[in-house]
């Protein structure tokens, strides 16, 4: 298995960073999660295209999440594909869709909804993965993703969430957590207000489910600080296009 991320950033941060987009390879399938504005432009720099994806993990409705869903089915189209995606029942596409004045593009996307659930939910079992779901703490729904190698590794992906339970029940036993860290320490009370986490929370959540690894996604503007990180987590710095190999850190 191996990470690969596209955009580290959210919808206010640094433009450089991109929106967050992350392609993990499993066997011989390739499954993003995420697509927000820009994501087509990052695939393409990282040296995939929309023909190269076996599956698309949508997390919440949020424009920095979804908005390049869009490009992607425009591009599907010309190839003559269709996008399947998984993502959270009330992502209306159709209304997106209509509202970029491209309804016709709609049948592009083969989506299967889901039912959030604060239980871990089986959502898609392929020939290389397992991927199962879980309800986040977020302003709108939203699901966290858990996917499973065949190889006996894993990631789990927080979305945007505040720090939950939720999360530590995915996550358990994984290699690799990848939690979003929106705020720095002290700014709890507006992080958790807009849905969100600190850095501190994100590896206190990856401590309480016991991964080995912890990558910080989602900054904002200021640059994330990492404190009192302690011997049993290690952080993982994500650079966009740069794959992680999991194997290796087993």
């Amino acid at each position: 298995m191996r990470v690969i991320p596209l955009g580290i950033g959210g919808w206010v941060s640094n433009p450089l960073l991109g929106n967050v987009a992350l392609i993990v390879e499993v066997g011989n399938s390739r499954i993003l999660i995420d697509a927000g504005e820009g994501t087509y432009r990052a695939l393409r720099a990282c040296g995939f295209d929309v023909d190269n994806l076996d599956l698309i993990l949508i997390t919440h409705r949020h424009g920095d999440h979804i908005m390049g869903l869009s490009t992607l089915a425009l591009f599907a189209r010309s190839k003559g594909i269709a996008l399947k995606v998984y993502g959270p029942r009330d992502v209306d596409l159709e209304k997106l869709f209509d509202a970029l004045g491209i309804p016709q593009y709609l049948p592009t996307i083969d989506f299967h909804p889901i039912d959030p659930s604060p239980e871990p939910l089986t959502v898609a079992i392929g020939h290389d993965y397992k991927i199962t779901a879980i309800l986040a703490d977020h302003t709108v729904q939203t699901l966290a993703y858990r996917i499973d190698g065949l190889d006996g590794t894993c990631i789990t992906y927080s979305s945007d969430t505040r720090p939950t339970k939720n999360i530590v029940n995915l996550a358990r036993g994984c290699t690799l957590l990848v939690h979003e860290a929106s705020g720095n320490p002290g700014t709890e009370e507006v992080s958790h207000l807009h849905g969100h986490s600190t850095t501190t929370e994100a590896i206190q959540i990856a401590r309480e489910a016991g991964v080995k690894y912890l990558m910080p996604i989602h900054y904002y503007v200021e640059p994330p600080i990492l404190s009192n990180v302690g011997s049993d987590v290690n952080i993982i710095i994500p650079l966009p296009c740069t794959p992680l190999d999991m194997q290796k850190l087993k």
